[in-house]
């Protein structure tokens, strides 16, 4: 299972825009997990660079095949869930990565 889910954390980054994705919003500490069979990714956002704070994104396959988007503001011990998106397909991806925390993942 620790193989499939490092396959889908790999497929979400390349569906996110991959190396361009990384260098265009400074994202580090990727991650990937799985929850009761529920793969993603997770990664870190530089300090105060995007919008509300920002600086926390999960991103995990649901079985219906679509996306749990989650953004999540950190702050030593305290974690703070700021929105939280379901049913977003692969082609929503980037544009609501841009939408909530402000940053571009292309030219």
């Amino acid at each position: 299972m620790e193989n499939y889910a490092k396959f889908v954390a790999t497929e979400i980054l390349k569906q996110l825009g991959g190396n361009r994705f990384i260098a265009m919003t400074g994202a580090t500490k990727f991650a990937y997990f799985d929850e009761n069979g529920e793969c993603g990714l997770f990664f870190r956002l530089p300090s105060n660079f995007a919008m509300k704070g920002i600086n926390l994104v999960k991103i995990k396959l649901t079985f219906s095949d679509t996306y749990l988007v989650t953004f999540f503001r950190i702050r030593g011990t305290t974690k703070k869930e700021i929105s939280k998106f379901d049913s977003i397909y692969c082609d929503q991806l980037e544009s609501l990565f841009s939408e909530e925390t402000g940053l571009a993942t292309r030219f």
